[in-house]
């Protein structure tokens, strides 16, 4: 299955990103979430992430705390992290993968107005549709 992604706007009672996969899918947005340390721009998920809703999730780095998160783009979804918050994340993304449970993860920058990010393994089949 790798991952899969979609937003819903009242799952878990509110806007959420759902990220949702097996271990390989995963590890790909760990190791993703690692390179973007580095990267010189934005960088979508397209390669290892199918976008069950249509939406194209890019990722970009900043140094500051201000619109962090990941927030609609017009159509699409734009995730804005601070390199240690994405460092943060690449662990705890990665260690429920090596979990091998039936688990899930709330990514969030603690900024207002965010939409949560919930990473999932092994909870929701691959034709779900939140």
């Amino acid at each position: 299955m790798a991952l899969r992604s979609a937003y819903s706007p009242t799952l878990n009672g509110g806007p959420t990103v759902l990220l949702w996969g097996d271990a390989a899918g995963l590890n790909a947005l760990s190791d993703f979430l690692r390179k973007m340390l580095i990267a010189s721009g934005a960088m979508t998920l397209s390669d290892f992430c199918e976008p069950a809703d249509g939406r194209t999730i890019t990722v970009r780095m900043r140094a500051n705390r201000r619109d962090t998160g990941m927030r609609l783009n017009h159509e699409d979804l734009e995730w804005t992290l601070r390199p240690q918050v994405a460092d943060d994340f690449a662990e705890l993304v990665g260690a429920l993968a090596a979990s091998g449970k039936s688990a899930h993860q709330y990514l969030t920058c603690g900024v207002t107005d965010e939409i949560t990010v919930m990473i999932s393994h092994g909870e929701y089949p691959e034709s779900v549709r939140p």
